[in-house]
């Protein structure tokens, strides 16, 4: 039969707390400070898990193996905390970090060929305990120094970082209580003979952290949780103490008084739950005022009002991002025209000056006029004139129309229509949709100069038309791709990034989709899928 101690539940309420903690630093941030303070709570997991073990057992030839894994990883509990506050000052530098963990993986090496003790001993009548040696004695001094430093570069980071970040760095000095109480499971390993309650004070910055992650976004781990998690978390917390004191009250008094009696076992819990149940009440409330604060239709209030604050500031990004762009395209030419002009006065007589002057600036001002033209047309988009199309002849068509280009860069096409004997139709505006198409050609055409295959394939799903545009050209990067659709956005001289932009708002007005995948050196793929009309459904019924 298993016999709890205080030694052993403390090891399981560290076990029970830093697990979910760890968990919910991995799979909410990918800093890497949040990485290796997940490391920090990993090792304290994993000491909590040994501790318990070894509370629980009564073996003392098994104590000496489960000693020798439960310190192992106690180094990285004040290394990792360590790094972190490194990682906070900017002194994260290989000749820091490199000592650090050379002598971390050194003093958990010899934790685990069993050179920190050599035997155990029956601890309080209760469970066997190491016996330090000097090996052992220098990694208590070693760990103690770590501590130290930690602590005191967090004091002088919280002096001088910004009112935000000192709540968050609170956050982390506040798990001095956790290392205060960790120095008290040294002392009987040193032969001062002090029951190590301490590891109870290690369950303390569990909270602390989780919190501050919570309310102040600790480390850049940013939750999104809802309101009946943060209750059961809670709901389950309380019970789990509330398990554990009477497990612990109990234990107490049948050592202190020597009683045997279930009766009086019913009763100490009954008289827990009095004090248990109201405790689970106050809990909604609890959460509410320090996690929430507010009700829940002022909640869904300021959900709305923060809805409409991102869509302002997205049609602000936008507007930014347009100006930006007219203003980086308009430039050039205009410093082209401005430095003619300059010359202008002095070259009146010069036929072939003025000859030069006259075409390029020319050339600049249509040149403007397109993006002014585009801009146009991507921001204030014509109204669709809808009528039923067949998408083979338009495909055609637009290809016919760019032949010579085909020809003269050597590029193959190859037609993969769904049906040869029937149309499919589509409701479309016929000069929208061939602007949308012609675009897509004639970036497949300047990203196969040099020859290549041009595949446009069309199928019909019920009553969607996926069209299949792919070429063997270039290929974009995965760091590009995401921007294709972005306005002004080109990596093509004398391109004005607008192409693609105005072809997503075509096919988006015509209630369709378009993707795109691309690999380096392996071309680009185009997928667009609209809406088939009711005549071609009607035909595949036929």
């Amino acid at each position: 039969m298993i016999k709890l101690n205080a030694f052993a539940i403390s090891g399981l309420l560290i076990t029970i707390t830093y697990l979910p903690l760890f968990v919910l630093i991995i799979r909410n941030s990918k800093t890497r400070i949040a990485r290796i303070y997940s490391l920090h709570i990993l090792s304290v997991f994993l000491w909590g898990l040994g501790s318990f073990f070894i509370g629980i057992n009564s073996d003392p030839a098994f104590a000496k193996t489960l000693w020798k894994l439960s310190l192992a990883p106690v180094f990285f509990i004040s290394g990792c905390f360590l790094h972190t506050t490194l990682i906070l000052l900017n002194k994260n530098k290989k000749i820091y970090i490199y000592p650090l963990y050379a002598i971390g993986f050194y003093f958990s090496l010899a934790s685990l060929t069993g050179k920190f003790f050599n035997n155990v001993y029956l601890f309080s009548n209760s469970f066997y305990y190491h016996i330090g040696n000097k090996i052992y004695f220098t990694f208590f001094i070693v760990w103690i120094f770590t501590v130290t430093l930690g602590h005191s570069l967090l004091i002088i980071y919280y002096k001088k970082c910004y009112p935000e970040q000192k709540k968050q760095t609170l956050a982390l000095m506040f798990s001095s209580i956790g290392f205060a109480g960790g120095i008290l499971n040294f002392l009987p390993a040193l032969e001062i003979s002090i029951y190590p309650y301490g590891n109870f004070f290690i369950i303390i910055p569990s909270f602390i952290i989780t919190y501050a992650i919570l309310r102040h976004q600790l480390m850049d781990v940013k939750v999104i949780f809802k309101k009946s998690i943060i209750y059961s978390i809670l709901i389950a917390a309380t019970s789990l103490f509330y398990l554990v004191a009477v497990i612990f009250i109990e234990k107490i008094l049948q050592k202190t008084l020597g009683y045997h009696s279930i009766s009086l076992s019913i009763i100490i819990a009954f008289g827990l739950g009095l004090i248990f149940v109201p405790l689970r009440n106050k809990i909604q409330i609890f959460v509410d005022k320090l996690l929430f604060k507010n009700t829940r239709e002022e909640i869904t209030q300021e959900n709305e009002l923060l809805k409409q604050e991102i869509t302002q500031t997205e049609k602000l990004r936008s507007v930014a991002t347009l100006a930006s762009g007219m203003a980086h395209e308009i430039k050039n030419p205009l410093t082209a025209i401005k430095t003619f002009c300059e010359y202008l006065p002095q070259k009146l007589e010069d036929k072939e000056f003025l000859n030069k002057f006259s075409r390029i600036v020319g050339n600049e001002i249509n040149y403007i006029d397109n993006i002014v033209h585009r801009l146009l047309e991507f921001a204030k988009p014509s109204p669709l004139t809808l009528e039923n199309i067949d998408i083979h002849n338009l495909i055609n068509n637009i290809l016919d129309f760019l032949n010579n280009d085909f020809i003269k860069y050597k590029i193959k096409i190859t037609r993969k229509f769904n049906s040869s004997n029937s149309q499919i139709l589509i409701e479309a505006d016929t000069n929208q949709l061939k602007q949308a198409f012609l675009n897509i050609f004639l970036n497949a055409i300047d990203a196969m100069k040099t020859g290549g295959n041009l595949s446009v394939k069309t199928e019909i799903n019920t009553n969607i038309l996926n069209i299949n545009i792919k070429d063997s050209g270039s290929g974009i990067s995965k760091k590009e791709l995401k921007h294709i659709f972005d306005p002004f956005y080109t990596k093509k001289d004398g391109g004005t990034g607008l192409g693609l932009s105005i072809t997503q708002r075509i096919i988006l007005n015509h209630k369709g989709i378009i993707s795109t995948k691309s690999h380096i050196g392996q071309g680009t793929t185009f997928l667009i899928q609209l809406p088939a009309s009711e005549q071609t459904h009607l035909q595949q019924l036929d």
